[in-house]
């Protein structure tokens, strides 16, 4: 009768195996998806950032006078495919200022990034002697 007994076996059982490799395959899709969680946010950012500097530096030109205070629409970022920026000037109420927004946009990424600034420059146009009080 002895001889029937089950003998002590060193291992695992084929249940268990299977367990740990679904336990495994089960962490790994987890893992894989925050990595693409973070890259895709890493991504995002990269491209928010690259319109701030593109916005910032076309507002700057705009305030120190190097491009024309006119509005413009879709108009290409040199040496920088996929990136368009629009200006848009406006009389502010207060005399010898305009109002100006710059947005940057790029349409190729998605979901497609957009950065605005909007502030307050000196009007070249403005004589402040022919100011009426």
């Amino acid at each position: 009768m002895n001889k029937l007994r089950r003998q002590n076996r060193n291992g695992f059982s084929l249940l268990e195996v299977i367990l740990a490799v679904a336990i495994l395959g089960g962490s790994m899709v987890i893992i894989g998806h925050g990595f693409f969680n973070g890259y895709r946010s890493v991504r995002n950012a990269r491209m928010i950032g690259m319109g701030n500097r593109f916005a910032d530096s076309a507002m700057n030109e705009l305030a120190a006078g190097a491009v024309d205070a006119t509005s413009v629409s879709n108009q290409p970022i040199p040496n920088q495919p996929n990136w368009t920026y629009s200006m848009e000037i406006e009389d502010a109420s207060v005399p010898g200022l305009l109002a100006a927004t710059v947005i940057v946009e790029n349409t190729e990424f998605q979901p497609n990034t957009r950065v605005s600034i909007a502030r307050l420059i000196p009007d070249p146009d403005f004589d402040p002697l022919t100011v009426e009080e």
